[in-house]
């Protein structure tokens, strides 16, 4: 075989692959899609037709439902102060166990990273103890659920943000020390953009952590207080399921998710690739 030949079906093969891998990945999306725009009927009649007549109708039952607009505004309240909290957080310990010296700093590091290591719904009883009205009463707020995300986050958010500080060069810091920088000024005006990447990681990965939380939401809040997955299960009833109302209510969630992917894929995709090629 000549060598264009070759390089033609290596070429063809790479894309095989790829749009093989697209299709495994985007099926479930475009089923869910495809399903929300059909009847109830025609959903269980013939689940994976590609030709049918659709309908906003599971749509407009789903946007029209006064809990699951609530929940939606609560989850949106919830996701944001949490990764605001915890990226703020992660960013600040990150750089100091980056590049500060202090007594204690690895032990400090190794006891974060040990928060990796305990599953966290272990902790949900004595989350619950600790936010029962006689303790810190805050049980059955949005505020219940903030606190305990943003601790699981860290941990993880930490880690990836103190190899992004680390990888940014020394030099960099030592001249902007020799400007007159202090440390708040090298943290922001250097360490900070050169880290945009990990940054953007660790917020998209916390968003969609927080944003499909179920079990502590269903413990720690009330029904005035539900987030989407609590308001997306109310849709399954004891005995039947409503197919369609299901796929249209996943559809409308997953779409700030989608939102924020795209239009940060590029810091995304920088900040996962981020030391795995030596300059």
């Amino acid at each position: 075989m000549s060598q264009p030949a070759a390089s033609r079906l290596a070429w063809l093969s790479r894309r095989l692959v790829l749009l093989l891998a697209f299709v495994v990945a985007a099926y479930p999306l475009i089923w869910m899609v495809l399903t929300a725009c059909r009847t109830e009927q025609d959903a269980r009649r013939h689940p994976f037709a590609l030709f049918f007549t659709p309908t906003a109708a599971s749509f407009r039952t789903v946007l029209s439902s006064g809990l699951f607009g609530k929940a939606y505004l609560n989850s949106a309240l919830v996701a944001l102060a949490g990764v605001a909290l915890a990226v703020t957080f992660a960013a600040f310990a990150a750089f100091a166990f980056a590049h500060c010296r202090f007594r204690g700093r690895q032990l400090l590091f190794l006891l974060f990273l040990l928060g990796m290591m305990v599953p966290v719904h272990v902790t949900l009883i004595p989350l619950n103890r600790l936010m029962a009205p006689g303790v810190l009463g805050l049980k059955g707020t949005l505020w219940a659920l903030i606190g305990p995300y943003v601790g699981f986050a860290l941990p993880i958010s930490i880690l990836i943000l103190r190899g992004a500080f680390e990888a940014v060069p020394k030099e960099l810091m030592e001249a902007a020390r020799m400007d007159g920088c202090t440390a708040w000024g090298v943290f922001r005006h250097v360490g900070l953009p050169l880290v945009r990447p990990a940054l953007a990681t660790v917020t998209i990965f916390n968003l969609l952590t927080m944003w499909n939380e179920f079990a502590f939401a269903l413990v720690l809040v009330d029904g005035k207080n539900a987030t989407l997955p609590l308001a997306i299960s109310q849709f399954q009833g004891e005995n039947a399921t409503d197919i369609t109302l299901i796929c249209a209510a996943l559809a409308v969630s997953v779409l700030p998710l989608l939102t924020v992917y795209f239009v940060a894929q590029k810091h995304i995709i920088r900040g996962l690739t981020a030391g795995a090629l030596k300059q």
